[in-house]
């Protein structure tokens, strides 16, 4: 039977396989297929360059997102209400002995400069910019402020100066931890509903050195711009308040700018630029200085100096050093021949207790 059925199969005649005709294509055909083509070429050359050029906006704003709901669930009991500013002081310690265990030569994150290093989806220089640039660190866990304008007080950057003017810190920010650098910048349009958020972000500037201070310039992407973000992080460091007084001559129709730098750090800390204003004086002499704190490694040495126009003309450059000190103040006299100054320095040892009242003993 298997032999029979075999057999059959075998006999069973075959389907003859005939090959299908290759259908013609015209010439019309062939020119819609090679348009086709191209488009499709184009469209995809297109995304991919669009995907390239995207930014990570998306996750940065829901990164400082989620970091203010937890903020918020896990201190607002202990340190009020997210947008609360440090109750720490410069100058704890200055007249005052630290209490034991309370402070030391402590590592520090030093603040340079923030600017805006590029801009995109359509922005156009000059940009009129305001919000709020803050650095958070485990001492509070509170904002210690370093920019901070309203909409009806903005700062105009251009491509020529794209940098922030900044106002901080109020004191020195402790590297215990990582330091949250938080930011939220807005461009003003000609009304409120055409403003755009030009940079919203709250990431975490971590230890990069273990041995020795070193300066990084980090940067970040949003949805409208690129912010850079020049620091140093300094090791056995105590913290300087400047202030600098008129005690002879005037500024009058000069203008000037002041910085601070540390002699381990080939970087600025600028304390004012009066631009094309006169310097600002108060009553007493005291010359209103835009950031007075800084942070100076102990076994270091601080340098400030002043830079003096008259119009357009450079005039001159004077400087002063100070060799740094746990407590008390140092004192200086930079003389720019139409103006002498006194220069104080206020040291501290670097507080790690967030208790302010801790201080007065």
């Amino acid at each position: 039977m298997e032999m029979e059925a075999e057999t059959r199969k075998r006999d069973r005649p075959r389907e003859a396989v005939v090959p299908r005709r290759k259908k013609e294509i015209t010439p019309a055909e062939q020119q819609w297929m090679a348009l086709a083509a191209a488009e499709a070429l184009a469209a995809r050359e297109k995304a991919m360059a669009e995907e390239k050029d995207k930014p990570p906006t998306d996750f940065l704003a829901v990164q400082a997102a989620e970091f203010r709901e937890s903020w918020t669930r896990l201190w607002s009991d202990h340190f009020g209400d997210f947008e609360d500013t440090t109750k720490i002081p410069p100058m704890r310690f200055t007249d005052n002995p630290a209490p034991p265990y309370t402070a030391f030569r402590d590592e520090t994150l030093q603040i340079f400069s923030v600017k805006v290093a590029g801009v995109r989806q359509g922005l156009q220089w000059p940009l009129h910019v305001f919000g709020t640039v803050a650095l958070r660190d485990a001492v509070d866990r509170n904002r210690n402020i370093i920019f901070n304008r309203k909409r009806d007080n903005c700062q105009t950057l251009t491509q020529e100066d794209p940098n922030l003017a900044l106002t901080g810190p109020t004191r020195a920010v402790v590297m215990l931890r990582p330091v949250t650098f938080e930011v939220e910048l807005t461009v003003r349009g000609n009304t409120e509903s055409e403003d755009k958020d030009l940079s919203y972000l709250a990431v975490p500037l971590m230890h990069r050195s273990p041995f020795d201070s070193c300066l990084f310039i980090s940067d970040y992407t949003s949805k409208l711009s690129t912010l850079e973000f020049t620091h140093a992080h300094l090791f056995y460091s105590v913290e300087a308040t400047i202030s600098v007084r008129v005690i002879g001559g005037s500024w009058h129709g000069y203008r000037c700018q002041f910085f601070a730098c540390t002699a381990s750090i080939n970087q600025e800390v600028l304390l004012l630029d009066s631009g094309n204003e006169e310097v600002p004086v108060a009553g007493d002499g005291d010359i209103e200085l835009s950031r007075k704190v800084a942070s100076v490694e102990f076994e270091g040495k601080l340098k400030v100096f002043v830079k003096a126009w008259h119009g357009d003309n450079f005039f001159v450059k004077k400087e002063m050093v100070f060799t740094p000190k746990e407590a008390g103040r140092s004192h200086g006299i930079l003389n720019v021949g139409f103006c002498k100054m006194k220069v104080t320095v206020a040291w501290s040892l670097i507080s790690r207790d967030h208790n302010p009242t801790k201080s007065l003993v």
